[in-house]
């Protein structure tokens, strides 16, 4: 059974007060609680105003979701030159020398605008990845997913981070789905083999990861995992890479909370698997590229929204082996614009 956490214990949990941006901007981690910072789509060509709020704060952990950058032309030379430009952000040397980070790539830093494993570049492109983010990655070639195992209290978080990019079946046309927007982006459904997101090796170190026993899982992809009815790209476009991830959540013994990006915008999408857990997609998208018009976007699965520039946080708090876990979207001046908190079971 789901229990929600009390407003007023939600906020005394997170150290603050409400209407009081002040400490809001000032929260720590303390002892009693693992904090996950994340975010993506971070354009160097933007105000970079973010960083501070970012800093202010304290984290275990940080992860970039992908979209790290945005080279200006889709070519091995754009990306290149994007990667010398991230390399000169001194806000990111410093992030980079206070907290651990993490970092998967989207289609931008993939290589080009809804890149899949037909980039020309991609090997290359994995290259320039893999050099930049000098990090710790489960294959040699096979892409840039990685897990890591945390420990907090006694209890165990795992962090497992995809790459949906590198093995991910070409596009070949638009199709439509009843529950979905015209012009709704579809797989190439005529490929030898069935439409793929993660590819066959990723999936198999994939249903190992899920099966290590954790008191929870993280769970990190670069678009959007239960989100379904824009026409932009999302999981449900597979719909039998979204049925088997879901079966497989549904199965494992450990409470899982989904983090996603690409969307341009801050929301919390909530389904209850067949195992009656719930299951959360936390997206926070617009670092320094959220956009407005992402409120015209219909999603019945959502539990909040913020369209502003900013970045996620997990807080992790345990009640018995439970997780108490709380998602916050922070604003770039460091204000709490929404917070949902669940003990996960």
């Amino acid at each position: 059974m789901i229990s929600k956490v009390p407003r007023r214990r939600l906020l005394k949990a997170l150290g603050l007060a409400a209407c009081s941006p002040l400490i809001s901007r000032l929260a720590r981690a303390g002892e009693n609680e693992w904090v996950l910072g994340f975010g993506s789509c971070m354009d160097g060509r933007k105000s970079q105003n973010f960083w501070d709020a970012i800093l202010a704060r304290s984290h275990n952990q940080w992860l970039f979701l992908g979209d790290n950058l945005y080279p200006q032309t889709d070519t091995l030379h754009g990306l290149k030159a994007a990667y010398e430009e991230l390399a000169c952000s001194e806000k990111l040397a410093q992030l980079k020398a206070r907290v651990p980070v993490r970092a998967t790539w989207d289609d931008h830093d993939f290589g080009a605008d809804n890149a899949d494993s037909s980039l020309p570049f991609r090997s290359d492109s994995i290259k320039l990845f893999r050099e930049f983010w000098q990090q710790s990655y489960a294959s040699e070639d096979d892409g840039v997913y990685s897990s890591q195992m945390f420990e907090h209290q006694g209890r165990r978080i795992h962090l497992i981070v995809l790459d949906t990019r590198f093995n991910r079946t070409a596009y070949q046309s638009l199709r439509i789905n009843d529950e979905q927007e015209e012009g709704s982006s579809q797989p190439d459904t005529g490929a030898a083999c069935e439409p793929t997101l993660l590819g066959a090796r990723q999936w198999q170190w994939l249903e190992a990861e899920l099966e290590k026993p954790a008191e929870l899982k993280i769970i990190g992809s670069s678009i959007q995992v239960l989100s379904f009815q824009h026409r932009f790209e999302k999981w449900k476009n597979y719909e039998g890479e979204y049925q088997r991830l879901l079966g497989l959540l549904g199965r494992i013994s450990s409470p899982t909370v989904l983090l996603s990006g690409d969307r341009h915008l801050h929301e919390i999408s909530k389904i209850e698997l067949v195992s009656g857990r719930a299951l959360y997609d936390f997206t926070s998208s617009g670092l320094n590229k959220a956009e407005g018009l992402s409120r015209f976007e219909h999603n019945r699965l959502r539990v909040e929204r913020c369209l502003a520039d900013g970045f996620g946080e997990v807080r992790v708090a345990w009640q018995g082996n439970s997780p108490v876990v709380t998602m916050s979207m922070i604003d770039q001046r460091g204000n709490l614009r929404f917070s949902q908190s669940d003990v996960l079971v």
